[in-house]
């Protein structure tokens, strides 16, 4: 089943509409592979058919459909291990020293909350909240609980969440980047499918989201991991998106963006800071 020129530019405009997401010229053969199973699901002969059908029916199942097949992406745990290394190292002790004068300051129960925005089927708040986990454990002193650093997860698929919500993976998931260690503490096997502790469940809330959508009241957060997510927007969208994750971000919050991003471009005053090979994004504390 060949994509016409003009079908593709068609999926083009209606994707872009839909989720905010821009593919590029080259990406053809992305769409017709994406693509045709749901065409062919459908009962239709050609993307023709389909996207007639699309506009016929308007907004709903099918168009979600569409966005689902597109925007499913490449993810992992502990995808880019030295942003988990540097979560482990020195960003969870700066989250810990802020919640501790924060206690001091009268907060009885004071909270750090995390944002995975664009958590795909959920490897990457998964791997945060293993990781949380662990340095409560091994510090007791701070005498902090896992439920003062709950992590809000989102993304636009509501396929790829309720994948999230199951934490259910095969062997194959956890070969790419779960430590022998964590396999060990944190996931119990059932037949093929090896499925999450209930007590990092606990630590998580999956919410479906689309950018393009106006923000609900969902903040503040300390920190915001929007990993290879962004590289894919338009620059206005980009721009919508910085001023969105600032106004949600505490004073001295971070911003976690991929490997491969960067703020380059846009007007914002997160100032850029290295931990390691890793580059966060901090929204300056009121007095400075």
């Amino acid at each position: 089943m060949e994509v016409s020129t003009q079908e593709f530019r068609d999926v083009q405009t209606l994707v872009r509409s839909l989720c905010g997401l821009v593919l590029t010229d080259d990406k053809t053969y992305l769409v017709k592979t994406r693509l045709e199973p749901v065409v062919t699901a459908h009962g239709c002969t050609s993307f023709g058919d389909y996207l007639g059908r699309l506009q016929q029916l308007g907004a709903g199942a099918m168009r979600d459909e569409l966005v689902e097949a597109l925007t499913t992406g490449e993810t992992s745990f502990n995808r880019d291990a030295h942003v988990f290394d540097e979560f482990r190292r020195r960003i969870l002790s700066r989250v810990a020293e802020s919640l501790r004068r924060r206690r001091e300051q009268g907060t009885r129960v004071p909270v750090a909350r995390i944002w995975s925005a664009g958590c795909s089927t959920g490897q990457e708040p998964y791997s945060l909240a293993m990781i949380i986990h662990e340095y409560l454990s091994a510090n007791v002193a701070l005498g902090l609980k896992v439920e003062q650093l709950p992590i809000l997860a989102t993304d636009v698929s509501a396929k790829s969440l309720t994948t999230a919500k199951e934490g259910r993976y095969l062997e194959r998931d956890l070969d790419r980047g779960v430590t022998p260690e964590q396999r060990r503490r944190y996931f119990q096997q059932q037949g093929l499918h090896w499925t999450i502790n209930p007590q990092l469940k606990k630590m998580i809330e999956f919410r479906q989201m689309n950018f393009l959508n106006p923000m609900p009241d969902i903040g503040p957060f300390e920190l915001i991991f929007c990993r290879n997510v962004m590289i894919y927007f338009d620059t206005p969208t980009r721009q919508k998106l910085c001023e969105q994750f600032h106004k949600l971000l505490v004073p001295g919050g971070l911003l976690i963006l991929g490997a491969a991003e960067s703020l380059y471009g846009l007007t914002t005053s997160l100032v850029s800071e290295s931990f390691g090979s890793t580059t966060v994004y901090r929204k300056p504390d009121r007095h400075a």
